[in-house]
């Protein structure tokens, strides 16, 4: 039984350590948006950042998912380079799938979505 407790005690410490960057950005009701300022790269007119969501509801078995975007701050436009969808919240339990393969299209970063909003967060640092 001590094992037990022990053994819970030491994976939420993990878990902390694990996510203690990820900020709060959004909550839209079906998911919690995060980002994490630790993995803001900027090279001239374009940042990239690791973004995680964790769902209110499973969809496809996915209650979260780990993306990693890249925007362009002057055109308003985003693509997703990189991603990894989970069983559970906070990027826990059986990874269901993952890519690698960067979009080839860039998507408009629309007014009221939280990638526009991300991405004004993120491209004031540019000045």
């Amino acid at each position: 039984m001590k094992i037990q407790v022990l053994a819970g005690l030491i994976a939420c410490f993990s878990w902390t350590f694990t996510h203690a960057d990820w900020l709060e950005y959004a909550d839209n009701g079906k998911a919690v948006f995060y980002y994490d300022p630790a993995t803001v790269q900027i090279n001239k007119d374009k940042v990239i950042v690791w973004e995680m969501l964790n769902y209110s509801f499973p969809l496809n078995r996915v209650l979260s998912s780990k993306t990693r975007k890249e925007y362009d701050c002057g055109k308003q436009l985003f693509r997703n380079l990189s991603g990894e969808f989970f069983a559970g919240p906070l990027l826990s339990g059986e990874r269901i799938s993952a890519s690698e393969e960067a979009d080839n299209d860039w998507r408009v970063a629309v007014e009221g979505t939280r990638n526009l909003e991300l991405l004004q967060m993120l491209c004031p640092k540019l000045s």
